[in-house]
């Protein structure tokens, strides 16, 4: 289908409670904790006593642990960080990476781990509760060595010496530790007592000066209400999953097949995507599929099927860049960390210099006129075509490389790696317009020209796609129709059609329906528990492929489409 209209490693590292350089690990299916609202408060008060080290990817709580960050955790927890980094120690393990050495030295010379073979430490072995538990309970002075737990009943001692729940007793033998754990854990060690101590962990902290005691209270972790014991919190390991139903709406009964999206696991990534990451490029779906990796694919925006240029309609981010960038439409958005925002953002993009700042209107847009601003990028091609008189900045390697006056008619070149902004002629005549210098060194920056009344931001945003109309907002059935979306097709007419939407437990819900109207989408998103929902494209593009299956082909080549991995 077509419309007539166009409408930024905070890897979680437990912190002093784990590690201050530490490379990447591979995700594991959790079942505990994760990244539940508690998990991340308690992160946070570790965070703030600085027992946290972090980076640009969030705490990454959903990730499991691995032996070598725990060990580092247990150093830190013994206060003794700064002797291990400054001393020098020696250990046979032929595994360990540089980063880790001394940490694994300090504990092979100090015995606390003998590694898992005369020359082999396994540092990236995926650590248990059992493991961790005999940690803690080390840090707060217990001796396995002189019978006060051992390592084969930790998660009992745990419980026994008040650490954790006898609920958490229960079903921690049986689950894949998490980070969330982990900060729970820390987070319910540090208020316990040191063995044959008045003292407790933080306390103990305090006095080595790791922090403060005002800092200690303030985080909750020494004074009244401090004393916690973990508890175990059921965590959700689902990736993604497919079922065919039939719903009856008001309008008759509508056959759908639904894929749901735990977009939560750090295993599954939904990814947008376009055909060569350029404008106008199509492909057909079965290539698109195949070539992916994905485990499910469905198109996605409506573009301009019947010209010969097909460029998307609305917006399109492609791994936090936008290749196409044209306000008002309904979007739906995916962050980094699998979080789904719904909208209609009014993309801007901040171009600022030392001593200027413009800003792009649209991004690829084929539009100009005299007071419209556009930012090209490669993805527009080797080129832009000026279609009205006005100016452009050129830009590459981040500096102002030109600017001058263009007609219409002219082309300009688009650098690779680069971008041409291109200014109407009364854009570049208003008061407050710069002339741009050249050699300047220039930086681009998203924005929302007017804020969000959903709050939809682009803090994080991986990826976006456009659509409509609205079928869900909120809960109930959005009858909004906006320009483009008034024509039978979008009211009375049945027709192929793909729809998204994210339920009431969050994940994402992908629909495609051989033939329904858009009032049965909106009682069949509904029915299925979205919370939000619109249409995508439809028709001869309406596309459905998981894992190996195509339950849906399109009449034509698409080009864009969203994706959903599972690793």
């Amino acid at each position: 289908m077509i419309l007539k209209t166009q409408v930024k490693k905070f890897r979680f590292t437990v912190a002093a409670l784990i590690m201050c350089c530490l490379l990447g690990v591979s995700g594991i299916s959790a079942v505990a904790s994760g990244s539940s609202p508690e998990s991340v408060n308690r992160a946070d008060h570790l965070y703030k006593l600085g027992l946290f080290k972090g980076t640009e990817n969030g705490y990454d709580l959903d990730n499991t642990p691995t032996r070598v960050q725990g060990f580092v955790m247990l150093i830190r927890l013994l206060g003794k960080e700064k002797e291990a980094i400054n001393g020098s120690w020696s250990h046979p393990f032929t595994d360990v990476e540089a980063w880790a050495d001394k940490y694994v030295g300090y504990a092979y010379a100090k015995g606390l781990s003998k590694g898992t073979s005369a020359q082999k430490f396994s540092p990236d072995d995926a650590l248990t509760a059992r493991d961790y538990l005999t940690m803690l309970l080390r840090a707060l002075n217990y001796k396995d060595a002189s019978g006060d737990f051992n390592w084969e009943t930790s998660i009992n001692d745990a419980a026994r010496l008040g650490l954790i729940s006898s609920s958490a007793e229960s079903v921690l033998e049986g689950v894949m530790l998490n980070r969330g754990d982990m900060a729970d854990m820390s987070y319910a060690a540090l208020s316990k007592k040191m063995a044959g101590s008045a003292k407790t962990l933080a306390e103990t902290l305090v006095s080595q000066g790791v922090f403060t005691q005002a800092q200690g209270t303030a985080e909750g972790v020494i004074g009244a209400g401090s004393d916690w014991a973990y508890t175990y919190t059921a965590y959700d390991s689902s990736t993604i999953s497919y079922e065919n139903q039939t719903v009856y709406t008001t309008e008759g009964s509508v056959y759908a097949d639904i894929i749901r999206v735990n977009t939560k696991n750090p295993r599954v990534k939904v990814k947008s995507a376009m055909v060569g990451n350029t404008i106008g490029a199509t492909a057909d779906f079965k290539s698109i599929a195949y070539q992916s990796g994905a485990a499910a694919v469905i198109n996605g925006n409506f573009f301009e099927a019947y010209s010969d240029y097909k460029k998307p309609i609305g917006h399109v981010m492609v791994g936090g860049e936008f290749l196409y960038g044209v306000s008002g439409l309904t979007s739906v958005g995916i962050t980094k960390t699998g979080e789904v925002r719904w909208g209609r953002p009014a993309l801007f993009t901040r171009i600022s210099s030392d001593n200027a700042e413009w800003s792009a209107y649209e991004i690829n847009s084929t539009y100009q006129d005299s007071y419209c601003s556009v930012l090209y990028t490669p993805a527009m091609g080797s080129g832009v075509t000026i279609s009205s008189p006005g100016y452009v900045m050129v830009i590459s390697g981040g500096v102002i490389m030109d600017y001058y006056a263009v007609a219409s008619g002219g082309w300009v070149q688009i650098p690779q790696g680069g971008a041409v902004f291109y200014m109407g002629s009364a854009y570049a005549a208003t008061d407050y317009f710069r002339t741009p210098k050249i050699g300047s060194g220039v930086k681009l920056e998203y924005y929302l020209h007017s804020p969000d009344s959903e709050g939809f931001s682009f803090d994080g945003m991986e990826s976006i796609l456009s659509g409509g109309p609205r079928l869900v907002k909120n809960g109930v059935a959005d009858y909004t129709l906006d320009d483009g979306f008034k024509e039978a097709r979008f009211t009375t007419a049945s027709g192929p059609r793909t729809a998204i939407g994210t339920g009431y437990d969050g994940k994402l819900i992908i629909v495609s329906v051989p033939s329904a109207t858009i009032q049965q989408m909106r009682e069949l998103m509904l029915n299925l528990g979205c919370v939000n929902a619109m249409n995508l494209d439809g028709g001869a593009s309406a596309a459905m492929y998981y894992y190996g299956n195509f339950i849906r082909t399109p009449g034509r080549e698409l080009t864009t489409t969203l994706q959903v991995f599972v690793s």
